[in-house]
C-alpha cells in the first residue's frame, strides 16, 4: 500500500510538470544505453526538471529512472 501511495504521488507531481509531458523517447534520453535514465541525462533534454520531481518519479530510490518509472511519470 505504501509503494502504491508513493507511486501515485510521483505520478501526480510529474503529471503537473509540463516539461515532462512533452518528453522524448526513453531510449533517446538514455544516452549511455544503461537501461535507466540519470538526472544528468534527463536534465539535458528537460532543463526545467527539478531534482525533487526526479526523486519523486524514482520510486525505488535507485538514483535513476527505469523505463517503467519513466513511463509512469510521463503518462498523461
Amino acid at each position: 500500500m505504501k509503494k502504491l501511495l508513493i507511486s501515485a504521488a510521483a505520478v501526480t507531481i510529474l503529471a503537473a510538470a509540463p516539461a515532462l509531458a512533452a518528453t522524448p523517447d526513453f531510449k533517446t534520453i538514455d544516452k549511455d544505453g544503461s537501461g535507466s535514465v540519470s538526472f544528468e541525462e534527463l536534465i539535458v533534454v528537460m532543463p526545467d526538471i527539478s531534482k525533487e520531481k526526479f526523486a519523486a518519479a524514482d520510486t525505488d530510490k535507485s538514483g535513476e529512472l527505469s523505463m517503467e518509472e519513466y513511463k509512469t511519470a510521463t503518462k498523461s
